[in-house]
């Protein structure tokens, strides 16, 4: 077909592309669910929203690859002899405060030595290793899985985003709507099988500490498209986040901080370390558990209005002479740089004793689209992997997610080429179609009207205050009134500043803040569910981790409109959690002592 102009996009001349899977998501579990589904034998098509292996959250990652130390010596590195993978199935069950579903983060734990030694063979470099893990760079994991892409045959689309998933007239997904964003136009995907793979919705939140690509635009089209969703009420919060110099404000460079030493310090000048169990500020600084408890007890002095002037705590150095600590910090921060980027700033407000403003910045996100062990949904031709799928993690992260993305990529690619091997495919619902091509195009019905990028400001500065590392239910109550109030009286308002569709930013931010809108009621609506404290999610109202009544999952779906809300009991499969109901860093503890000697990534 031809391309289509502004004005025919509503009469269906739309570019027509064909596939067997079609692969949403520019990151490593989107390459490598492309290259699973190219192992069964299916065309897969990559659409990533920015550039090839350049866009979304795996090139920004650190990066490090957990197996247990066993699979580590298969796969060639050093590794624990003794460490098993029941010994790290074990700690990543108790990193998740026992509500992960069991299959998944079996799978995860079997599936990492092939995963690890097939990115070896693939000519994947580690710069370092310790007992479970390798480390290397995001960008060069992401290089690797493009090089092998492209040996495969994966066909590619690079800056076109994927809008709405569009359905046959039968039920299963057989196509997307997609945004062409150089030229412009809208594309129809017709395909047999779906994989997503659009990562968090990290957009809605400040500070933003991840890809400004990643809008939860993934998960609400998959629950537009009637996907349950599972665990949304855990979000990730790195510790030590930079809220001031702005230079430097939501840089990841401020989380290594954490491994480092020093002290924090609220703002009226009380050390906060001295208010908590000795043995827990030890544990978590050593350790990825910093991020669930330091970013909780920030998050207490923030809300107890004990802020510094650009609302966070002060990171100090502390009675250790400065040159000793900034030695520790070049082999984590090369002169004082991160990614490429300068972050002395830094260097200068903790050399002068200062202190560094921080806080908690959202990071990685627990929940999601839920999948069986084929990495499947509940709608059928439409299966999802990496941080948009839930629920390896349980309750809290931390094993890595770069390994994540390739456990669960290959399944879901694998199962997508199978499916679509034995499915018939067909046309597109011409209604279904219709209706994701007027959503597409009404921001550009509204050019004058309301702007896209102060709602967005407003909704990320209301999530950080009552959807952060503490809530509770006077507050998520008001804030789901305030999402449903928006989403009807201001979102039909939203339009893009101009009406020329090429690369139009403005038409792109309407529509990422639609999709905020949709995950952010999915996640309050799930944390006011949850009336207990546990793993990420801590309730100022409920203080306390209730194993009688909580070894459950919330599941929502929206269908007609109305959000539907049930449980179901975790899948456990070798592990029986603790019973009764503990108080939250009591239990929190129990957690962390329940790991073997080897403590996880670093």
């Amino acid at each position: 077909m031809k391309t289509p102009s502004t004005e025919n996009w509503g009469k269906g001349e739309l570019q027509t592309v064909d596939t067997d899977v079609l692969v949403v998501g520019g990151g490593g579990a989107g390459f490598r669910a492309a290259i699973g589904a190219r192992e069964k034998g299916a065309r897969a098509l990559l659409v990533s929203k920015g550039p090839l292996a350049r866009s979304g959250a795996s090139p920004m990652a650190a990066a490090d690859l957990t197996c247990h130390g066993q699979g580590m010596r298969e796969a060639g590195f050093f590794g624990e002899p003794n460490d098993t993978a029941e010994k790290f199935f074990s700690d990543i069950v108790h990193q998740g405060c026992c509500l992960n579903d069991q299959r998944l983060t079996q799978l995860y734990v079997e599936g990492g030595p092939t995963r690890m030694l097939e990115m070896v063979r693939w000519g994947m470099r580690a710069e370092w290793t310790d007992e479970r893990a390798i480390f290397t760079k995001g960008t060069h994991i992401m290089d690797v899985l493009l090089k092998r892409a492209r040996h495969v045959g994966v066909e590619f689309l690079e800056d076109v985003a994927v809008l709405d998933l569009v359905p046959s007239d039968a039920g299963p997904i057989t196509g997307a709507l997609a945004l062409d964003v150089r030229h412009g136009r809208l594309l129809l995907v017709r395909c047999k099988a779906v994989v997503l793979a659009t990562g968090g919705w990290h957009k809605a939140y400040t500070p933003i500490t991840g890809s400004r690509e990643l809008a939860g635009d993934g998960v609400a089209m998959a629950i537009r498209a009637g996907a349950e969703c599972v665990d949304m009420e855990f979000v990730t919060f790195d510790c030590h986040i930079p809220y001031w110099p702005l230079n430097v404000r939501g840089s990841l460079a401020g989380y290594y901080l954490a491994f480092l030493g020093g002290e924090l310090v609220n703002g009226v000048g009380e050390p906060i370390f001295a208010k908590y169990d000795p043995w827990m500020v030890a544990y978590a600084g050593d350790t990825e558990w910093n991020k669930c408890f330091y970013s909780f007890i920030s998050a207490i002095e923030i809300r107890a209005g004990k802020t510094t002037p650009h609302g966070g705590v002060l990171y100090q150095v502390g009675d250790e002479p400065f040159d000793v600590f900034e030695t520790r910090v070049m082999e984590w921060l090369p002169g004082w740089k991160y990614k490429g980027n300068d972050v002395s700033v830094m260097r200068e407000k903790l050399y002068s004793g200062e202190g560094l403003e921080v806080g908690p910045g959202a990071e990685y996100f627990e929940g999601g689209v839920a999948v069986d062990e084929w990495c499947a949904t509940n709608v059928p031709g439409l299966f999802a992997a990496g941080e948009c799928a839930a629920s390896v993690f349980g309750a809290n992260r931390v094993a890595a997610a770069t390994m994540e993305m390739l456990t669960t990529g290959a399944i879901a690619g694998c199962s997508a080429g199978r499916y679509g091997g034995q499915a018939g495919g067909g046309d597109v619902a011409s209604d279904r179609l219709q209706a994701a091509i007027d959503r597409a195009l009404r921001p550009l019905s509204r050019i004058g009207r309301g702007q896209a990028s102060a709602l967005r400001l407003y909704l990320q500065e209301t999530a950080q205050e009552m959807l952060g590392p503490v809530r509770n239910r006077s507050q998520l109550q008001r804030l789901l009134t305030l999402l449903g109030t928006i989403e009807r009286d201001q979102l039909p308002n939203v339009g893009a500043a101009s009406p020329n569709p090429v690369y139009n930013k403005s038409w792109l931010e309407a529509l990422d803040v639609e999709s905020l809108l949709t995950v952010l009621t999915f996640s309050t609506r799930a944390a006011l569910e949850r009336t207990e404290s546990r793993g990420v999610h801590y309730r100022e109202d409920a203080p306390v981790t209730d194993n009688e009544h909580w070894l459950r999952q919330i599941v929502l779906r929206r269908s007609n409109g109305e959000m539907s809300v049930t449980t179901r009991p975790v899948a456990m499969t070798s592990i029986t959690p603790p019973k009764g109901t503990m108080p939250y860093l009591e239990y929190l503890k129990l957690m962390m002592q329940s790991h073997s000697d080897t403590r996880g990534a670093h």
